[in-house]
């Protein structure tokens, strides 16, 4: 599309209709300016530049000379079509990497955490919720409240406490698009020094960008070794998707205690909280530990939709002075309408309806893949843990590290999460995801996986 944003004349560098034509004429070779498209009109030039008619026609005069552009009566100054001018150089890397993406064989059988199964979620409740917003227009005429919207905060303050035990007041909650723009707050106003943040291995990749990005310093750290030197901040997950296991009760009561003694600031990331299915689901370890030492972390890409970008911090008490005092700082990065639906969708009881729905599907979805692979790959497989989260954590009896043998499933369409930091002598790890693999494709799956990574005899 033709713009004249770029163009700057300079003194010197020769008459203005030449440095005009000049900057089309490299617009065009670039591919910033393609065949057939128009040029800006005589008047927009006038309009946008101040330029006089004579000196935009006589550049144009110019391009046309040469054979870049040509004249259409009552249509404009256009682009010729010649075939000798380059495709943009810029794009020419996209489309390669769009080729070779093609060229790709497709995932038919997903096990990654990066999808739901999204025929899990009502869409005309939530479009009802969203209609309700749309017919209230002043409450979308400004840029929102940077904390978030008081409603929302309000139902999430009842909500964390009846779901998951977490005790505060609105004034606690912060809203945002995400952990990560969550996490960019929350750092600014930390007094933690060194800073320095503990992560459970094999750590959370997306968060330990923002720390490194902020000056932080990231090291893995025990929750089970309560002797060790811990660093100020810990960010621990009790059902942490890249670990494979949930806390073990040790591991929680050791974090609990060091909150109590003021030791750590505990950043606690409740993701996939909700889902246990042997049994009820663990409190959050906010509801335990000294809530004056705990950030506690709340969304919901799992339980409704991943593109729904809105995610919570509840602060401690003695955090919120901090947090004032540069709150003007910061714009609110989530979206007001979805903010203002999602408020409605839990007030209506949606949520908790939707959730307890949800335990009795993943429940039998993580039955039926646990079967497929106990019968597929008999002693082969190894299960680590299950009963809780959106996945299976397994070993398995194969030769090749898991990094390897993930690759090797991708080759054939089977998608499967290595699991890092597996013990040198050990079975590879994998986690096997079941939240966005239909019920009716797990067993073919299994079956691709099997096929993918055990040689025929």
């Amino acid at each position: 599309m033709a713009t004249t944003f770029n163009f700057r004349p300079e003194r010197g560098q020769g008459p203005l209709y030449r440095q005009l034509a000049s900057y089309f004429r490299q617009e065009i070779r670039e591919g910033r300016l393609l065949p057939l498209e128009f040029l800006p009109s005589i008047r927009k030039l006038n309009r946008d530049l101040k330029l006089s008619r004579t000196t935009a026609e006589a550049a144009y005069e110019i391009l046309i000379d040469e054979g870049y552009v040509q004249n259409l009566p009552s249509r404009g100054y256009q682009v010729v079509d010649t075939g000798r001018i380059p495709a943009p150089k810029k794009v020419r890397p996209q489309w390669a990497r769009a080729e070779k993406e093609k060229k790709a064989p497709p995932v038919l059988y997903n096990f990654s955490n990066n999808y739901i199964d999204t025929s899990t979620f009502d869409t005309v409740l939530w479009r009802r919720c969203l209609n309700k917003v749309l017919h209230s227009p002043g409450a979308l005429a400004g840029y929102g409240d940077p904390q978030g919207e008081p409603v929302l905060r309000e139902v999430l303050a009842r909500y964390s406490y009846s779901a998951r035990g977490v005790v505060c007041t609105p004034e606690q909650i912060l809203v945002g698009a995400g952990l990560q723009a969550l996490l960019v707050i929350l750092l600014s106003i930390l007094p933690v020094e060194p800073k320095r943040v503990g992560l459970e291995a094999p750590g959370f990749p997306q968060a330990e960008q923002v720390f490194h990005l902020l000056g932080w310093e990231t090291q893995t750290f025990d929750p089970g070794d309560p002797k060790a030197d811990w660093p100020g901040l810990l960010m621990i997950s009790p059902a942490n998707p890249y670990k494979g296991r949930a806390l073990t009760e040790r591991e929680r009561n050791n974090l609990i205690v060091a909150t109590q003694l003021e030791r750590v600031y505990l950043l606690e990331d409740d993701y996939n909280g909700e889902f246990r299915y042997l049994h009820q689901p663990t409190p959050a370890l906010h509801s335990f530990g000294n809530r004056e030492q705990i950030i506690y972390v709340g969304s919901f890409s799992r339980t409704l939709l991943p593109s729904l970008r809105i995610s919570y911090l509840v602060l401690p008490e003695k955090l919120l002075p901090a947090y004032r005092a540069v709150a003007a700082r910061y714009n609110q990065t989530a979206s007001t309408m979805e903010q203002l639906a999602l408020a409605q969708y839990i007030e209506d009881g949606h949520l908790t309806r939707h959730v307890k729905k949800l335990r009795t599907r993943y429940r039998e979805k993580s039955r039926q893949l646990r079967q497929a692979l106990q019968e597929v790959f008999g002693e082969l497989v190894l299960p680590m843990s299950y009963g809780s989260g959106l996945h299976l954590h397994i070993a398995l009896r194969l030769p090749g590290t898991a990094a390897e043998l993930a690759q090797q499933a991708l080759k054939q369409g089977v998608r499967i999460i290595p699991v890092q930091g597996t013990p040198e002598g050990q079975p590879p790890e994998f986690l096997l995801s079941f939240a966005g693999i239909g019920e009716d494709k797990i067993r073919d799956g299994v079956k691709a996986l099997y096929r993918a990574l055990v040689p025929e005899k």
